[in-house]
């Protein structure tokens, strides 16, 4: 139940748990008033039991989200039609002023807690957040801090996320955050941060301090929900910047702290389509929650936040954002069209990372494909951001390197390796690749048991191959392009890995005679031979001690995974190269293992290897010189 809570549209808190039971006089399921049996429990995301109930069969009183909202409820069972029209889960919590004049006692939805729902403060005003304040949603930046770590506030954070996220999933402008920091959360600078035992999180919050909260928030309305939201991006980037793994020991990543952010946004992403209009922020904040689940191993988890942000994105009028009909391309975008084309960019970048596991090849696509004249996020998003003095919160921007002039609006039709991009407008490209490899695979995926057509991505097998080249030919910082490389080598497998099972059970006679083997075995050894050369730049960069593995992408790493299944199969059909593949499946381990440090999908991925094909980490790890970091190298910046 608390995982299906955490993944759904309501932010039900920790201590909650359903239980069933039946009227003692009426063993088996009976019909409510409105037609719906009661003897199933459906999704789990409800539960039946004795809760009075009025003469006419309704409900004693209204359901928590109308009461929250103060709108009219229609009481029936087991949930109003308003919650039904909204797709959200409907509550109901037992009146105690409430006698119920029928002994029979008829079941109704109720979910069990050990505290009312009442005294949740997510659920007791009738706007998102109310009885919350700002300072008290950025205490959770302190409240994060391990212990033994450096301490450190949510400016540092900001700073941080700037230098470790931003160059490869820029979905947060930086002028503009940096434009709306002090009226977003001025008012939380006199302020310092509540003590956490009397934290409106955790319900042992007074009614009088929430009643003094309502009082200060009533009369301000969206603006404050807006400060709120912003609030809750702040804490979003703390989230990301974290060190899963250092030599003080695992941290775990889903703590009370991931919990509390989740359940706050999932209670704004719920509202958003009956409250107040969402903001920009909002959906921020469900690209970076995405990411972190993604980033952390939870993707089912992360594909559903990722389509709750993609309806909120919607609404907004968030979309990819397309050339002049004109033809002309060197009129420059506002700050917000720049901010609303990179967010798009970046949930898309997510998207195609998350559909690539094989668990998730069957949902379908959240965002429409970029077309030619898709427009790529402009390069001075990606600027690097230098700390901002303590008078001047408007950071300085300097390029990291040449890029095109900021004016010049580049499409996805550029060719990589022809202008110079920037790192998020490489992201992009390379991610827009990838969308058509795997818009190839759902294709034949409609028609299992065929042999895949290569005259159907023969165009775009040239176009990966020579991308991937240029970007190797290209002097990069591998830090800010491992998205890229992994996105184009996941497109290979992506296109080839279906043959790969027919080429195991094929003698190598049999593939050097069959053309379409022969061809997929090369481009799978090239995917191979690409990842083993990246891995071993990265593994030796980060040998020494010094150097913080904060920097590494989350997506980077999840090609380690296809390329040792491969090399474990070449070993299988060529005996002779045993020695050289194994020595591959280190590397890539040994690349697993140093990601594991930043980010737990690593860690899932190096189990999942174990569990299905017995390879086992420990053989390939026991000489490796790569060890995690010091507990405080995460929060320094990089060098």
């Amino acid at each position: 139940m608390q995982g299906d809570v955490l993944m759904g549209y309501s932010p039900v808190s920790e201590s909650t748990s359903v239980t069933i039971s039946s009227p003692s006089r009426s063993p088996g399921p009976r019909p409510l008033q409105n037609g719906r049996s009661t003897g199933s429990l459906g999704s789990g995301d409800t539960a039946m039991t004795d809760v009075p109930f009025s003469n006419d069969g309704l409900a004693s009183r209204a359901c928590e989200k109308c009461r929250a909202s103060k709108r009219k409820c229609d009481k029936k069972l087991p949930s109003c039609d308003r919650c039904r029209r909204l797709n959200a889960k409907c509550h109901y919590v037992q009146d105690p002023n409430f006698n119920n004049p029928n002994s029979n006692g008829a079941q109704v939805v109720f979910l069990h807690q050990s505290h009312s729902l009442a005294s949740d403060i997510l659920f007791r005003g009738a706007e998102p957040l109310e009885g919350i304040a700002v300072s008290q949603i950025l205490s959770l930046v302190s409240l994060d801090s391990t212990s033994g770590a450096p301490q450190h506030d949510y400016r540092h954070s900001i700073d941080l996320y700037f230098k470790l996220i931003h160059p490869w999933y820029g979905v947060v402008h930086p002028t503009l955050f940096y434009r709306q920091l002090p009226s977003m959360l001025g008012s939380a600078e006199s302020r310092s941060p509540p003590d956490m035992e009397s934290s409106p999180f955790s319900h042992s919050a007074t009614d009088h301090q929430v009643a003094t909260q309502k009082s200060q928030s009533s009369h301000t309305g969206s603006p404050e929900l807006a400060s709120k939201e912003f609030a809750v991006l702040v804490v979003l980037m703390n989230l990301t910047i974290r060190m899963r793994l250092t030599d003080a020991g695992e941290q775990h990543m889903f703590d009370e702290t991931y919990r509390t952010v989740k359940r706050i946004l999932a209670l704004l992403l719920m509202v958003c389509a009956d409250g107040p209009h969402p903001t920009v922020e909002l959906v921020q904040c469900g690209a970076l929650m995405a990411l972190y689940e993604y980033g952390h191993g939870e993707i089912e988890t992360a594909y559903q936040t990722l389509s709750q942000t993609a309806a909120v994105a919607r609404v907004l009028g968030i979309s990819a954002t397309q050339k002049g009909e004109s033809g002309v391309d060197d009129v420059p975008l506002t700050l917000q069209e720049e901010q609303q084309n990179c967010l798009w960019w970046g949930l898309f970048i997510l998207e195609q990372f998350i559909l690539q596991d094989d668990a998730m090849r069957h949902l379908p696509f959240v965002f429409e494909s970029p077309s030619r004249t898709t427009l790529l996020p402009e390069s001075r998003m990606e600027s690097q951001i230098m700390a901002p003095n303590a008078m001047n919160l408007t950071p300085t921007l300097t390029s990291p390197r040449p890029t095109l002039p900021s004016g010049r609006l580049l499409t996805t039709e550029v060719e990589v390796g022809s202008q110079k991009l920037g790192s998020f407008q490489l992201s992009a490209k390379t991610a827009s690749i990838f969308h058509r490899a795997l818009s190839i695979d759902k294709e034949r995926r409609k028609y299992p048991g065929e042999k895949p057509h290569m005259s159907a991505f023969n165009d775009l097998d040239t176009e990966i191959r020579m991308a991937t080249k240029n970007l190797l030919a290209q002097s990069l910082d591998w830090e800010t392009k491992l998205d890229c490389f992994a996105m184009l080598i996941g497109a290979l497998f992506v296109l080839y890995t279906p043959f790969l099972a027919i080429i195991e059970h094929s003698t190598p006679a049999a593939i050097e005679s069959d053309p379409e083997l022969t061809i997929a075995l090369t481009a799978l050894r090239f995917a191979c031979k690409m990842s083993s050369e990246i891995s071993c730049k990265i593994n030796l960069d980060f040998e020494p001690p010094s150097r913080s593995p904060a920097v590494l992408c989350a997506p980077a790493g999840a090609s380690c995974y296809r390329v040792i299944l491969a090399y474990a199969c070449i070993s299988r059909i060529f005996p002779e190269e045993y020695d050289v593949c194994q020595q591959a499946i280190t590397e890539k381990f040994e690349s697993l293992w140093l990601f594991s440090f930043r980010w737990g999908f690593a860690e899932k991925m190096m189990r999942e290897l174990e569990y299905r094909t017995g390879i086992n980490r420990n053989h390939y790890l026991k000489n490796t010189s790569i060890s995690p970091p010091a507990l405080g190298l995460g929060y320094d910046y990089p060098q």
